[in-house]
């Protein structure tokens, strides 16, 4: 079996644009994500908005003042919809489709790189993954902030066995050929309308993978312990851990 490719990434992503859509329109930022924004955003801030999709993040965030600001996605379908909403919210704000792992910028441009929604777990293989935070951590200045998000598989008890028996079957070697590392999921969301791929990491990896990228954590904490989010969130987002990091 063919493992899973960039290609597969942009089609899963490709249909649910008009969820996504919606979700800009009537939803909005997180009540987590504006404390973090809030917390560690200045308006003077040269900011990426990567994996922006149709600018759920990008368009709030311009509208709290910090408008120096750029939203890019892998997947053309959702930065036409994003300028599309220039448009309608009256703003000129740049999208441009992008791959996180070769991006056209100098180095030590921003101030800040935002990934939000777990897209950084969308990327398959550690390899790739690996890739992606080194190019964030080119184009962001020393001391830059990088803020994203991840699921946690240590966190939600009903999924324990399920992780329990994946383990045994990467042990044995009876795994999904189409996946790459213990933790990769082939699942459905709740925002497409194809199954999709995300790897499901535990926190010590991700201390582990920025450490390795040449950040340092600032801030980590599981959504739910922290927030009760409103439940058109919750109707449209899985639990997720917040990281605030920043590049040494």
């Amino acid at each position: 079996m063919q493992k899973i490719s960039t290609s597969y990434i942009i089609e899963q992503y490709q249909t649910g644009v008009e969820n996504y859509k919606q979700y800009t329109l009537e939803v909005g930022l997180w009540d987590s994500e504006k404390y973090v924004f809030n917390k560690y955003l200045k308006p003077s801030d040269t900011i990426l908005d990567m994996g922006c999709g149709t600018g759920r993040t990008t368009f709030p965030l311009y509208a709290m003042g910090y408008q120096d600001i750029k939203g890019l996605d892998l997947t053309p379908k959702m930065i036409e919809i994003a300028k599309g909403l220039n448009v309608h919210f009256g703003v000129e704000i740049p999208f441009e489709v992008a791959d996180v792992r070769e991006l056209d910028f100098e180095g030590g441009v921003f101030d800040v790189v935002i990934f939000s929604f777990n897209g950084l777990m969308s990327i398959p293989s550690i390899e790739e993954r690996e890739k992606a935070l080194k190019e964030i951590g080119r184009v962001l200045k020393v001391g830059g902030i990088f803020i994203f998000t991840t699921h946690d598989r240590a966190q939600e008890p009903q999924f324990f066995d399920f992780w329990k028996s994946e383990e045994q079957k990467w042990a044995n070697g009876n795994q999904r050929t189409d996946l790459y590392e213990f933790g990769d999921l082939i699942t459905f969301s709740k925002n497409e309308t194809r199954e999709i791929f995300i790897h499901i990491p535990i926190q010590s990896e991700i201390e582990a993978f920025v450490r390795k990228g040449g950040f340092e954590v600032m801030e980590t904490f599981y959504r739910a312990d922290k927030f009760d989010e409103p439940q058109k969130i919750k109707d449209k987002s899985g639990e997720c851990r917040f990281w605030v990091v920043r590049k040494r």
